[in-house]
């Protein structure tokens, strides 16, 4: 990947939605050279595709995420499955280290599905498959909740290594008022403010968060459509247009292992509230340079962050300055699996989501033998 590429991917990350021809504008290339590039950068894996980040709480649903201490080596293919088939999962991976060697798992459901849920696991429980099942805290802003993007800006593509002084970064008090970030998970939604969707609706959204930069017309042949029949382009597009209002903001997929970022610490940490505060603004002013999350927790935080070697160490001393007590565990980037959203979680006849016994817990116990 040469230095123009590299632009191109800066570019890409700053406006990922943007058509080639403006993206050539921005960094002085041709069109078809980045388009070209752009492929190239697809099939080497370089950057994965461009996700939306959805307002989850406007579309009448919430997230549950949980540790989950597991029992052997069998019992946490056996829930992986369960989370292949389980219809509102979005994120799952296995974790290594500490009390909850096992697997972080997060659903994206209604809230009325939530006992299936706590049900499903306390069959896993009974059936020995898991040994505990922790709640942490969602990402939600109300919550004092941060997340941060990579900034590929702190790349150094001559030295190949990253530019980041934590001790500089550390010492200087936050900056007042620094802004908050823009989370699709974050908020509430009052009943005014929900948004009606239908299975059109739901079908859209699972291709757009499976590859948000493709085309219109190759989301209508995917819905089955002929795109030359009637106004079916105008129609989609409309729809298109529309569901922008449940989108948050758009992220793209990079493979960090491109960047030497291979560690994925994440700890589980008691702290006094006033070091989990600095923290937070510090990471609220938008300078550190790597992706990562820190939830508020009644002890203290949980961080997860994604670094390379180097600045992990800076990563743990960090954390001996600022802790009480914390857990280490590492999560395996390699084995996590991001979900989209599914259409047939949608009732076609009454544009709710589903949250039957049935559909939420049965079915998904039934496929892993419970």
């Amino acid at each position: 990947m040469n230095h123009d590429m590299l632009k191109l991917l800066f570019k890409l990350q700053e406006m990922p939605m943007a058509p080639a021809k403006k993206l050539a504008e921005e960094i002085g290339k041709s069109t078809p050279t980045v388009i070209a590039w752009l492929e190239r950068l697809a099939q080497e894996q370089v950057y994965m595709g461009v996700k939306p980040d959805l307002k989850i709480h406007r579309m009448g649903l919430e997230i549950y995420d949980y540790l989950l201490e597991i029992s052997s080596y069998e019992s946490l293919t056996r829930i992986e499955k369960f989370c292949e088939v389980h219809p509102y999962t979005l994120y799952r991976s296995r974790v290594f280290g500490g009390k909850y060697h096992g697997m972080l798992v997060q659903f994206r459901q209604p809230p009325e599905a939530f006992p299936f849920l706590e049900r499903a696991f306390e069959r896993m429980r009974d059936e020995g498959l898991i040994r505990s099942a922790r709640e942490i805290p969602s990402l939600k802003e109300v919550y004092g909740s941060i997340y941060t993007r990579p900034r590929l800006d702190a790349w150094d593509p001559e030295r190949m290594t990253w530019r980041f002084d934590w001790e500089k970064w550390w010492s200087q008090e936050p900056r007042k008022g620094s802004k908050k970030s823009s989370q699709g998970m974050g908020g509430e939604a009052s009943a005014s403010d929900m948004f009606e969707l239908d299975y059109l609706d739901a079908q859209i959204l699972q291709h757009l968060t499976d590859n948000a930069r493709q085309k219109n017309i190759d989301i209508i042949r995917k819905l089955g459509f002929d795109p030359r029949k009637g106004s079916i382009q105008q129609k989609i597009s409309k729809r298109i247009l529309r569901l922008h209002d449940v989108i948050d903001s758009f992220r793209v997929f990079i493979n960090w292992t491109h960047f030497d970022v291979y560690n994925t610490p994440m700890l589980i940490v008691k702290a006094r509230q006033e070091k989990t505060d600095r923290l937070i603004a510090k990471l609220r002013e938008g300078t550190f340079p790597f992706s990562s999350s820190v939830r508020k927790t009644p002890e203290g935080f949980v961080w997860y962050a994604r670094l390379p070697s180097a600045h992990f160490s800076e990563l743990m001393s960090l954390i001996w300055q600022l802790v009480e007590e914390y857990q280490l565990l590492i999560i395996d980037y390699k084995h996590s699996q991001t979900y989209g959203l599914w259409a047939e979680t949608i009732d076609k006849q009454t544009g709710e989501w589903k949250s039957d016994e049935e559909f939420c817990l049965k079915r998904p116990l039934k496929d892993i033998g419970l």
